[in-house]
């Protein structure tokens, strides 16, 4: 079999170290991390919260969530304001165009999509987890700039823990970082 062609795939994974989160820099918080750097907590969190739930197939959980932001290499961080001008379903659009561009030629992208497409929609435990993780590193991210002075990162944290429900790992973990983000005052 053939080996496919990664040359031009290689630059835009590596792009994704320098393209800066952009949630971060509208509220104006410095040295903001990186694409790459939230994918990676993503991952890990995965892998190490997926072992502690019952049922949830790891392989399927890490290939989401190293997949859950690829598209950003084209698009850059479309921040929530982004999708609420743009609309769900355009911004959804764009990134699974973005993704198919990238890995369309792979042979195994058919099953990449799929598995974008089932993160995307929520249809299955691993593309939910990944999610409530994607969220859960979010919040915690939120944490750390502001125990480092940042303020305005309200819009960061949910209203309620209702996403993480279906996992009580998350929902300890979420319902951790809100205790820590009262002691701060």
């Amino acid at each position: 079999m053939d080996q496919p062609d990664l040359s031009a795939l290689i630059p835009r994974l590596l792009s994704l170290k320098l393209l800066p989160r952009t949630g971060w820099l509208q509220r104006g918080v410095r040295d903001v991390e990186s694409i790459a750097e939230h994918s990676y907590g993503v991952a890990v969190l995965c892998l190490l919260i997926g072992d502690q739930i019952a049922g949830i197939d790891r392989g399927k959980v890490l290939a989401i969530a190293l997949l859950h932001d690829l598209a950003e290499s084209l698009l850059g961080d479309l921040p929530a304001s982004a999708t609420r001008l743009l609309g769900k379903e355009a911004k959804r659009r764009a990134e699974r165009d973005g993704l198919e561009s990238l890995i369309g030629h792979l042979p195994r992208a058919a099953e990449y999509l799929a598995l974008w497409d089932e993160y995307a929609d929520g249809a299955s435990p691993e593309a939910r987890l990944v999610k409530a993780l994607d969220r859960l590193e979010l919040m915690a991210q939120a944490l750390a700039y502001e125990r480092a002075g940042a303020r305005g990162l309200d819009s960061f944290w949910p209203a309620n823990d209702d996403w993480a429900a279906e996992f009580p790992p998350v929902e300890a973990l979420a319902a951790h970082l809100r205790a820590e983000r009262a002691r701060l005052g």
